[in-house]
């Protein structure tokens, strides 16, 4: 009989847990029709002229709508490991193409760069944006974001086993959250992605009104922390689910972004050069470029996903 009550309770909390979290997906902000999707411009353009795919309306996302996305497949993609960018609260920008160009080089990888803002007519989800807005995009939302894309990827044929989720800033709360035990999508996330890979993570109120609802850890598959000393717009001591990954890698010298391209996509990027800034609660931080850290991290994710 205890045996029955318990089963019966499980299926109950299942249940529950299900339907909050497709409220959750449900409340969040809509994508949006083609014509109504955020132009960024020329930058539009820098996917394809750097050597990648463009970047299109092609996801679809739990019959919402179509998500943003770039890929750029390899020659041989179902035997290739894939990487899928996540963007932080300031959108797709130069560093992702630089990023995308690493994976290509470093592990001759296929590349997907999701979108989780222009998709909503959103240029970002920090500063004046944030602003205007009622409701940020979550890292919970983007975890949905995310499971699209790995439904997304399955029908290409590539090898489940060897795609890999990187978020940077909000983008690697989204990879913690989704790789999160316990929660509706753990067992979607588990069947389409393999380990996660979190850059310099955002913690702290990227959740709005989920994260107490919502905590953060422990994973139920490898997720790898890198964090940086002198990231003062995300602190690492504001994100304490990272005790909980299987590795941590902390450099005290390094800043937030450490893989910035101050210069744009299409110009080398400078070692040492600190001209991004970043603002938290009216202070200015810079942001500095790491050749170093930036082919490190490369070497230790290659490690991590052998």
């Amino acid at each position: 009989m205890k045996k029955y009550l318990a089963l019966i309770t499980l299926l109950v909390l299942t249940s529950c847990a299900n339907a909050n979290e497709s409220k959750i997906y449900n409340r969040a902000a809509p994508l949006v029709e083609q014509e109504k999707i955020h132009n960024p411009g020329r930058f539009l353009t820098a996917f394809e002229r750097s050597g990648l795919g463009p970047m299109l309306q092609q996801i679809p996302a739990h019959g919402q709508g179509m998500l943003m996305a770039s890929w750029t497949p390899s020659a041989n993609p179902a035997s290739s490991p894939t990487f899928v960018i996540l963007h932080g609260g300031s959108g797709v920008g130069s560093m992702h193409i630089k990023m995308a160009h690493d994976f290509r080089r470093e592990y001759n990888a296929n590349v997907l760069i999701l979108d989780s803002h222009w998709s909503r007519g959103r240029r970002s989800n920090v500063g004046p944006d944030y602003r205007t807005y009622s409701r940020m995009i979550s890292a919970t939302d983007r975890v949905y974001d995310l499971l699209a894309a790995g439904q997304w990827l399955a029908q290409t044929g590539v090898d489940s086993k060897q795609v890999y989720p990187v978020g940077e800033s909000q983008g690697g709360m989204v990879v913690m959250r989704a790789f999160t035990d316990g929660t509706a999508f753990a067992n979607d996330v588990r069947r389409h992605f393999a380990k996660g890979i979190v850059l310099w993570p955002a913690c702290q109120w990227w959740d709005s009104d989920h994260t107490r609802a919502h905590p953060v850890g422990p994973y139920h598959s490898p997720v790898i922390v890198f964090s940086g000393g002198k990231d003062y717009g995300s602190p690492i001591t504001e994100c304490p689910a990272h005790r909980q990954a299987q590795q941590h890698i902390h450099w005290e010298e390094a800043t937030h972004a450490w893989m910035i391209a101050t210069h744009g996509p299409f110009e080398p990027r400078e070692d040492g050069n600190c001209g991004a800034k970043s603002e938290r609660s009216n202070r200015t931080f810079d942001i500095c470029y790491s050749e170093s850290r930036t082919q490190e991290t490369w070497r230790l994710v290659r490690s991590f996903i052998q």
